[in-house]
């Protein structure tokens, strides 16, 4: 899914913190694309001074206080994709800001950027006591520091939405309230590094090594056909219920965030949420629907379907796509037990969107090996 960068002419700056008893400098890279683009898969890095100025929406104590959780998030080596939680946490609990307490005495007479009043909660993640002292709560790098030590101790955080990766940490009264800071968050973090996109470091959601397209290509058969996902089906095709499972579930361990590949070449007809159903966030059996889902039509009147992807799909409707491309990614959106790919086989479809359908659906398991490309893990 493309993101709008946010495009500001700023200098080379760096953030100088305190961090482990003594002053250190952390530089951070502000835009440069020659040197974004040579940055593949690789975090930059170059000097400069402090404080950021301001990037979009926000002012400059605000971008200072996000370089600054980028920056302890590169000290410690955590993936990308773990500044963009940090921030988007940040931005929901403080509004990156570095807030007192009004029930917190000691926190008033310590530096801060606004005053807060959530029951002994301060700084730039709301922490409480148990996180540490006063001064360390309201000290950006500790504070910085201690959400990132809690996130990668969350099993498969890479692969989670941002609201569960952070609600994982943070226990939220409001879990789903991190998930709408996504896109400012991915947008502010690739500012504090100087990238056009952070999908270019694979900061982006879900995780890639180094963006969607760089997750590197899949065997194609002598048909032209490849298996979307490697996974064993865990739900087959046929009735369930009195109503016809139109397609197959495929699933294993920590399947969340893996990518979905067009089976075979084709055209994208569709690419859609329906308005009925989950769609951003992880459905259940009581929903009904695919959640996001792809359409892609194939020569011959074949058309594939790919549902509950975790976020809006990386195609757009009449695309071009490959056998192998990737499409998507896992997710457990519309009505859904948990993460999955359910993929669907239509044949003799009539020209036009919305006419693949439960009539004209077969069992993918026989086209599939049919193809030389049997479903399941290890084929």
């Amino acid at each position: 899914m493309a993101r709008r960068p946010i495009v500001l002419g700023v200098a080379v700056l760096a953030v100088v913190v305190l961090l482990c008893g003594g002053i250190v400098g952390l530089p951070l890279l502000m835009f440069g694309q020659a040197d974004a683009e040579a940055a593949a898969c690789q975090v930059p890095s170059l000097p400069g001074s402090s404080p950021v100025p301001g990037a979009g929406s926000w002012g400059s104590v605000e971008t200072t206080n996000a370089a600054t959780i980028v920056a302890v998030g590169r000290q410690r080596q955590v993936p990308p994709r773990g500044f963009v939680i940090a921030l988007a946490t940040a931005m929901q609990e403080s509004t990156l800001r570095n807030l007192a307490n009004k029930n917190v005495v000691e926190s008033l007479s310590l530096p801060h950027e606004g005053v807060g009043h959530d029951h002994d909660s301060v700084g730039l993640f709301q922490q409480r006591p148990g996180w540490g002292s006063v001064r360390e709560r309201m000290t950006p790098t500790y504070a910085a520091g201690k959400f990132y030590e809690a996130l990668v101790r969350v099993d498969g955080w890479e692969r989670m939405r941002l609201t569960d990766a952070a609600q994982a940490v943070q226990r939220s009264g409001l879990p789903e309230a991190y998930q709408k800071w996504e896109d400012d968050a991915e947008q502010l973090a690739a500012f504090v590094l100087g990238l056009p996109n952070i999908d270019d470091i694979g900061g982006g959601a879900p995780t890639a090594p180094c963006g969607v397209d760089d997750l590197g290509p899949v065997p194609v058969g002598p048909s032209g056909w490849v298996q979307p996902i490697r996974a064993g089906i865990v739900s087959p095709f046929g009735q369930r219920g009195g109503r016809l499972h139109a397609g197959v579930d495929l699933s294993k361990a920590d399947i969340r965030g893996d990518a979905v590949r067009a089976a075979a070449g084709g055209v994208v007809e569709q690419v859609k949420c329906d308005w009925y159903t989950t769609c951003d966030r992880d459905g259940n059996t009581s929903s009904r629907g695919c959640g996001w889902y792809v359409d892609i039509r194939h020569p011959g009147n074949v058309v594939t379907r790919y549902c509950h992807m975790i976020q809006r799909p990386e195609v757009s409707i009449g695309q071009q796509v490959t056998a192998g491309g990737v499409i998507g990614f896992v997710g457990s959106s519309g009505g859904s037990s948990g993460p999955h790919l359910h993929f669907e086989v239509h044949l003799n479809v009539p020209p036009g969107t919305f006419h693949a359908n439960s009539s004209n659906a077969v069992d993918p398991v026989p086209v599939m090996r049919a193809q030389g490309v049997p479903l399941g893990t290890g084929s």
